[in-house]
This record gives structure tokens, sequence and C-alpha cells, in this order.
């Protein structure tokens, strides 16, 4: 019997249907590999800008919010406190996009560094309820609290409160008596550190050793202060992208730089009024105690590059997400 084998011509025909299913087998691969990896990055874009939304809407809902209400009449007692805008009491502030500089924030292109051309927020108010005095001895400057266990530490920016006024002071010692009692004490310093006086009384009197003093009653209330300043910052990383979401937050003596959410390459903040009933950018806006809202416009992007035809961005994908926050202390 006479045996045969293929011909070339034979061979090449099934070489080359071979390589044209190998191809569309690559292609299938390539394809669902691109789609992953766009579904991949179209989740971390939308994390992204929950992350980014919760926590901004956290401290701006709180924002001018002091236990004993909205009052008006504040003692800054603080050294070089109008050194930053973050040592300041203003309550709630946006910075409009050409400012030129914020004290605290740098305008730069070193990490953590505000990007140029973009405004910022600062946001101001106490951490939690606080804790109720049960005495406030004037003359050593110590306040009494009844609790033994509290998230008060020395060298901590505080604010007390009563009905009548409130008081930031930064506490030069905190300890706890044979009482079980927390005593906290707000002593002058007249460095650049501490306090300008004992005094807590509005209107604050620097330079000697009691000031303007002022009693808080039992049941005066004193809680942390926070303040904060949301900006678009450098990251250093510009392989993915190099911005992000910043907060620059007051930590006792020091400011204290936190990156947020990566790969942030816009941020707009716009302000509604009573007074405007529409969304103005902060140069506009003239009475900042007039401001019962907030919308906030950020454009998130990929951190994996070659996900869109777009030649901007290396090819991230970008989506922008707007959100809107009231504050609650302003609205009817």
């Amino acid at each position: 019997m006479k045996q045969r084998g293929f011909s070339l011509i034979e061979l090449m025909i099934s070489a080359l249907i071979g390589l044209v299913l190998l191809l569309g087998v690559i292609n299938i691969l390539s394809a669902s590999r691109q789609v992953y990896r766009s579904n991949n990055g179209l989740a971390q874009i939308q994390e992204s800008s929950r992350i980014a939304f919760e926590l901004l809407a956290r401290d701006i809902r709180q924002a001018q919010l002091i236990p004993c209400g909205d009052s008006g009449r504040v003692a800054n007692v603080l050294n070089n406190a109008n050194t930053t805008p973050l040592r300041q009491w203003l309550g709630f502030r946006g910075f409009a996009a050409d400012t030129a500089n914020i004290v605290g924030v740098p305008t730069g292109t070193a990490a953590t560094n505000r990007v140029a051309g973009f405004g910022a927020l600062l946001v101001q108010g106490t951490e939690n309820m606080g804790y109720t005095l049960v005495g406030h001895d004037t003359s050593n400057a110590i306040m009494t609290i009844a609790s033994n266990t509290t998230n008060l530490a020395t060298n901590d920016i505080l604010m007390v409160c009563d009905i009548t006024q409130a008081s930031i002071f930064q506490a030069t010692d905190v300890s706890v008596n044979g009482s079980g009692q927390t005593l906290v004490t707000h002593d002058n310093n007249f460095g650049t550190t501490g306090n300008c006086s004992r005094g807590l009384g509005v209107p604050i009197i620097c330079g000697t050793v009691q000031g303007n003093t002022f009693s808080y009653n039992t049941n005066a209330t004193v809680s942390r202060f926070y303040s904060s300043i949301w900006y678009l910052g450098n990251n250093g990383q510009q392989a993915e992208g190099g911005r992000s979401l910043y907060r620059a937050r007051l930590e006792k003596n020091n400011i204290v730089y936190e990156e947020i959410v990566s790969g942030v390459s816009d941020l707009v903040f716009q302000y509604h009024t009573n007074a405007a009933n529409q969304w103005q950018d902060a140069s506009l806006i003239s009475n900042w105690e007039e401001v019962d809202a907030v919308r906030i416009t950020l454009a998130v992007q990929t951190t994996d590059t070659d996900l869109s035809t777009t030649t901007s961005g290396n090819g991230r994908l970008e989506r922008r997400v707007s959100h809107i926050i009231a504050l609650r202390n302003r609205t009817p």
C-alpha cells in the first residue's frame, strides 16, 4: 500500500490557519484584559470619589459648630495666632483659585505643596462634643473635668465655651489629680508657643500674665480644636498622575499634611448663599457667614495608563464628579 504525507502547500495552508486562529485568541485575550483594566480603573475612580466626598462632607457639615452653639464671641489667646489661617478663628473660609499663597499651605512643586491655580477650603470647629467642666480656677489657670479618661493631652489646642462666649487656647499641662479628675492648665507663655495670657475673656488682652480674666462656670464644655485646609497638592508620584487631594491639619504646634486621595487632577469649590441664590467662586463671596452650602467638583484619574485613546494623562481614564454639601448650622 502506497503511503503519502502532506504536501508543502497543505502544510503552509495549515500553518496559516493555525496562525489566524492564534492571532484571534491573542486578540480576544488582549481585549478581555483591556476590559478588565478599564473596569478596574472605573471602580478605582468610583472608590476614590466616594472616599473623598465622604471625608470632605464629614468636615464641611460640622464647620463652625461648637458644643455651645455657633458663638460669634471667640477669644483666641494663642501666641502668633495670625501666622496662619489654621491658627486663627475663621470658622469657614474659601480661598480663590488665584490666591498666590496660603500661609501654612505653600504653593509650589514639591510634594504636599498646593498646586497653583486651584482654590482651597478652610474648615474649623471641635472634634467632638467635649467634656463638661466642674470648676475653673482663673488665678492658677486650671480647668477641672470630672472624668479621668479624656482624649486631651498636653500641648493640645483646645476650645472651651459656654452660652456667652468661646475661647481657643493651648493646654500647657493635662494631668489627673488624686480625686480622679482631669486638670487642664492654660498658663501663659510669651514665646512662640503657648498662650499670650491666662485670661480667656473677650476682648483678649495679651502681654500680661492674667490678661482679660473670664471664668467658665460649671457645665461649660472643653474640646479639642479642629482646623484643616483642603486643597489640591503635588504628591511627588508623577508616574501616577502627580496630584492628590490633601488636607493640612493643625496638630498641637505643628501642621500635618495628609494625602487623602491620589489621582485627583482637578478640584473646584463653589459656594451658595441665599442672597445670590447661585453657585459662586470664593472671589465673589463678601460675607462668609451667608454661605450655606458648598459644591465640590473633582476630576479623578486612574493610576493605570493606556486605558483611553486621549493623549492627555498618558491615556488615563478620567471622570468629573460633583457633590453638594450643606452646612448644618446654616440650613433652616
